[in-house]
């Protein structure tokens, strides 16, 4: 994870840098035109001296008709310090030498040509650069057509070394030689230099006296901004403390008066704001409906903790409940009116009543406040009542107009005296089927009243080797594979409802299951808790039922219960014992694979449970 760290600058700090970085640019500035505008001017005025120089040393030359008399004048003649002098003829040749370094007068030796006499021998000993390494042809050629060239020049075949030239013509028409004189920069550069370390050392110093009185200024002037910046932050943290330390009468006075005066109004207006809040805060969470308050463009601006734990962010399913949501209310949002609206919205089993009402302004209207109303509990429950009168008067009519209608046609000798046997027999069976509704009511009735349940200590090796004896015989009778797991250890429970439960269980799987597969009772234990499964091998489930297996006279195949007798009450009365244990039940089902029930139930109970 990348962690960007911003600077702030403080506007004492950019007011002294500004400063600071103004004065040191005025006087670096100002101290390099100096230093480069005195560096060129000794340069051109040496230049000029050099050139004035060879000028009236060629003009008295030329006023001399021969070279011998020449040369003995070059000896009268007293050179600047550091100048040295080379007299070439037409051709290039060097005539004369003369250099002020030296004790030797001017000499008359030819001892090179252009080109080709930089760092050559001279009388067995090395020697130094001298103005004709400098002196290329082409300066010769401008001098013989009698111009006088001033430059600074490099060696010619190359270096880095520099050297100041300045070349007249001996004679016009035609020049009888050249006069040249040179002079090294290097005395002017280290002057320069110096010149550049004065200049350099008096603007640091110049620089360090001005970021002193700058700073000092600068925290002068921005403190009272300070002192208020500081103030403005405490309030917008709620903290109306009145801003202090800032005595001038200036706009800054003034500023600092107008916060502290501005901060007086927020607290009072910040306080009143905070209990008209919390009251309607109070009311708005109090309130069991889910309230959500919708800008007019349909986004949500508040929701209550009702609202809100419709959509909890944490679980996928719950994410696409709050889109389905939100996207119904956006839409009941669309039409700009000022009338109530009313809605149900379905949401999978949960069925949510909305009404929503438009908050009006001068303006026009700001947006809508929706209320959301769960009535699936009510609908469920009076949905719940009529499908239990309904399953009751018809479990109970069935059975009542089968025994009526056999018993008239005995009373009324419509059966024969040999076939009335049988009609007794099935009267009988209706009989009892209607005797086993009664008693899975009062089962039923019995559980949802509270009553306590009978616990002992119950011994699970016992009570599934039992359960392996009552069932054994009807799986061979069925061609069915009937395995039961060896339990270990105690179960404080109550037998005869834990019995009922394996005998509802075990009845549904033998049923539904082919002969030739396989039924089995499975057990896993430890020290704190049961978990016991009914598996079989038959045709399953359907997904979409598994929600409602354990509701009241809900039944998958409702021909084949019937047929078989049962009555959709099994499995309820199931799960009201398991639960008044304190355990759980679960199923789970792949259609053609087959079906599990998992039962989960602790080994102890620290107190009686009752329904």
């Amino acid at each position: 994870m990348d962690i960007k760290i911003h600077h702030s600058w403080s506007i004492s700090s950019k007011l002294w840098l500004a400063i600071t970085v103004l004065i040191l640019a005025v006087l670096g500035g100002l101290g390099l035109a100096i230093t480069w505008l005195f560096g060129d001017f000794y340069l051109q005025q040496k230049l000029d001296s050099l050139g004035t120089e060879a000028a009236e040393i060629s003009a008295q030359l030329a006023t001399v008709p021969s070279w011998s008399a020449r040369l003995k004048l070059l000896e009268t003649f007293k050179l600047t310090s550091g100048t040295q002098l080379v007299l070439l003829d037409p051709k290039g040749n060097i005539l004369v030498i003369s250099d002020t370094n030296t004790s030797q007068g001017p000499r008359s030796t030819i001892d090179g040509y252009l080109k080709g006499s930089g760092g050559a021998l001279f009388g067995g000993w090395s020697r130094n650069l001298r103005p004709s390494d400098f002196f290329a042809e082409e300066y010769l050629v401008r001098v013989l057509t009698g111009q006088t060239i001033k430059i600074k020049a490099f060696p010619v075949d190359g270096g880095g070394q520099t050297m100041l030239l300045a070349a007249t013509p001996v004679g016009t028409k035609p020049v009888q030689g050249v006069v040249l004189l040179g002079s090294s920069p290097i005395p002017i550069q280290e002057s320069i230099a110096t010149f550049r370390w004065l200049i350099l050392y008096a603007s640091l110093i110049a620089v360090f006296l001005a970021a002193v009185v700058s700073l000092f200024f600068a925290r002068q002037v921005t403190r009272p901004l300070a002192l208020m910046q500081r103030g403005a932050t405490r309030m917008a943290k709620g903290n109306f403390l009145p801003i202090q330390g800032v005595t001038s009468d200036d706009e800054l006075g003034e500023l600092a008066e107008a916060l502290n005066s501005m901060g007086e109004s927020l607290e009072n207006h910040m306080e009143w704001l905070s209990q008209e809040k919390n009251l309607l805060q109070g009311i708005v969470e109090g309130i069991s409906d889910a309230v959500v308050m919708l800008s007019s463009d349909g986004i949500i601006l508040y929701a209550n903790d009702t609202a809100k734990a419709l959509w909890q962010e944490n679980e996928t399913e719950l994410q696409e409940r709050k889109a389905q949501i939100i996207n119904f209310l956006q839409t009941m949002n669309r039409p700009n009116t000022e009338v109530e609206k009313f809605a149900m919205l379905t949401l999978g089993l949960q069925v949510l009543q909305v009404v929503m009402a438009p908050m009006s302004e001068e303006e026009g209207i700001r947006g809508h406040v929706a209320v959301l109303h769960d009535v699936t509990a009510s609908l469920r429950s009076e949905k719940a009542r009529r499908e239990f009168l309904a399953s009751v008067t018809h479990e109970l009519r069935t059975p009542l107009h089968l025994i009526q209608g056999y018993l008239e046609a005995i009373q009324d000798d419509v059966i024969p005296e040999n076939q009335r046997g049988e009609y007794v027999e099935l009267v009988l069976d209706e009989a009892k089927r209607l005797a086993r509704l009664v008693t899975d009511l009062q089962d039923i009735n019995w559980l949802e009243r509270g009553q306590s349940l009978q616990r002992v200590s119950l011994d699970l090796d016992s009570f599934m080797t039992d359960i392996e004896q009552r069932f054994q015989g009807r799986a061979q009778e069925l061609g069915i594979k009937f395995e039961v797991s060896k339990g270990s250890g105690e179960l404080f429970a109550d037998p005869d409802r834990l019995l009922q439960v394996f005998m509802n269980l075990l009845d549904n799987a033998m049923g539904h299951t082919p002969r030739g597969k396989s039924v089995r009772v499975l057990i896993m234990d430890d020290e704190s808790q049961v978990r016991l499964a009914i598996q079989d091998e038959g045709e399953g489930i359907p997904k979409e039922a598994l929600p409602f297996i354990f509701d009241r006279f809900f039944r998958v195949n409702k021909a084949r219960s019937r047929k078989d007798g049962g009555m959709g009450l099994g499995l309820a009365i199931v799960r009201q014992i398991v639960e008044a244990h304190g355990g759980t039940i679960k199923v789970e089902s792949d259609m053609g694979k087959g079906t599990i029930f998992w039962i989960t139930l602790p080994r102890m109970v620290v107190c009686p449970i009752t329904l």
